[in-house]
């Protein structure tokens, strides 16, 4: 087969295309898989801990959005039936949603950059977005990035499958995820109601239920409807958004996120891209690029900038590095032959193995927190159990957590975020993990403990 026959533009794929029935069995292989994971140790971290907690409290008509992460409405629209399985249960639903996301975003990974150039080029983005720093250790703890690459990278494919109508739905569904994905909605809505006359009352109900879906909840949690953007300028002390120059600070950070191999890969890619006026190509990475820009833009307005908020742009350049990597590679095999092309393979894989071995120990390590934060949370229903519950832990006053774990204590007890302090002072009790300063504090005294959490209480003044 020639190389022009290999490299079929993936627009061209036929309307009847086997991918969307093998999409709906990965989707359900991948929500398999993470069931089975289930059995693996692995919990909820702060956000999610908040989604979960919401969802029980509109199940219970009682939601408060005044404390915790920003207001996300797809997670939510999970975790509100999930809330009608129980306490144990739903959790634990959640992090099957979560993970299984992540799993389908290395799939789709590899679709893309194979439908692109080939299983090799899938095989090199699906291995780059696995090495990605913190990727798998944000999806396993329950947060929606995994979701978000996954449903990116779906739409994409839908759209070069020709179903522009799916690949809208599912940007309206990543748009429920992240508020700097709404510009590319708006601006593929009014393409989309253009060329397909059809959707425009799909395209503006949409739209509508997009707006509403952000701040109707927000303001009936909080009183407030711009609450997720107020919360969303308190970033953590470490954040970019402290920085001289945020903006330019995002891109510096976000350099890190992928071993420099892929960037270079990618790179390689969009010259090629250029030169063969490849549109499909060049729109990834105009996509990623400009994702980029937004984040970045966010940050410099004083928005947090988190790292993890980079994850699709990463996963783009991931697919793009994969294509460029086994292209070099065929190229060289075109113009020097089969032994200079392996040769070159052999040279791309021995120069890129010291950050590959680099990228592992940095995905022990984040292993090693989700096994550690893991044990933490599941420690943390007994010992309020053992404590007598949030009745007798509100007894003396206010009970006071770590700020990150504000989020888990509200939902052991069964209380709202905000009945649950950071700032401890007596009277009251504290309920923290042992690794903590307040679960050290010597103005409570203890009154209960277990091998991660201390609990303390000073009634004076009661």
């Amino acid at each position: 087969m020639s190389t022009i026959a290999a490299r079929r533009t993936p627009s061209e794929a036929p309307r009847g295309s086997p991918r969307r029935h093998s999409s709906l069995w990965l989707l359900l292989g991948c929500l398999v898989l993470a069931g089975l994971a289930h059995y693996l140790p692995a919990g909820p971290t702060y956000d999610p801990w908040a989604w979960i907690t919401w969802g029980r409290e509109i199940t219970e008509w009682d939601l408060d959005t005044r404390t915790g992460p920003s207001w996300k409405p797809l997670p939510v629209l999970f975790t509100t039936p999930f809330a009608l399985a129980g306490d144990d249960a739903a959790p634990e639903l959640w992090l099957v949603v979560a993970q299984a996301g992540g799993l389908l975003a290395f799939a789709f990974a590899y679709r893309l950059a194979a439908r692109i150039a080939g299983w090799q080029a899938g095989v090199i983005a699906a291995a780059g977005l696995v090495l990605a720093d913190e990727f798998i250790r944000n999806f396993a703890r329950g947060n929606s990035e995994g979701l978000l690459v996954a449903i990116g990278l779906w739409a994409i494919e839908r759209h070069l499958d020709g179903r522009r109508r799916d690949a809208f739905l599912l940007g309206v569904a990543a748009g429920l995820l992240r508020p700097e994905l709404w510009p590319f909605l708006l601006a593929y809505g009014l393409w989309l109601m253009w060329a397909e006359p059809r959707t425009r009352a799909l395209v503006v109900g949409c739209g509508v239920l997009t707006v509403l879906a952000w701040i109707v909840p927000e303001y009936l949690g909080s009183g407030d409807f711009a609450r997720a953007a107020a919360r969303a300028r308190e970033p953590n002390p470490d954040s970019a958004a402290f920085a001289d120059f945020p903006f330019a600070e995002t891109f510096a950070r976000a350099a890190g996120v992928l071993m420099p191999p892929l960037l270079l890969g990618a790179a390689i890619a969009l010259v090629r891209a250029w030169t063969d006026r490849d549109r499909v190509r060049l729109a990834l990475g105009g996509v990623a690029a400009a994702l980029m820009v937004a984040v970045a833009a966010m940050t410099q307005a004083g928005f947090a900038g988190n790292l993890r908020y980079v994850a699709l742009p990463a996963a783009l350049v991931c697919v793009l590095a994969g294509a460029g990597c086994v292209e070099l590679v065929r190229a060289a095999a075109g113009r020097f032959g089969a032994s200079a092309a392996g040769a070159l393979a052999a040279l791309l894989l021995a120069a890129a193995a010291p950050f590959v071995l680099a990228d592992v120990d940095k995905l022990r390590f984040d292993l090693d927190v989700v096994r550690a934060e893991s044990e933490l949370y599941d420690r943390l229903p007994p010992i309020v159990a053992k404590s007598g519950g949030a009745r007798a832990l509100l007894r003396c006053g206010p009970v006071y957590a770590p700020p990150f774990e504000v989020q888990a204590v509200a939902w052991a007890m069964h209380v709202h975020s905000s009945q649950v302090g950071i700032f401890a002072s007596p009277p009251g009790t504290v309920l923290a993990g042992h690794f903590s300063a307040l679960g050290h504090d010597p103005r409570f005294a203890e009154i209960n403990k277990n091998r991660r959490w201390y609990v303390g209480r000073n009634c004076r003044g009661l």
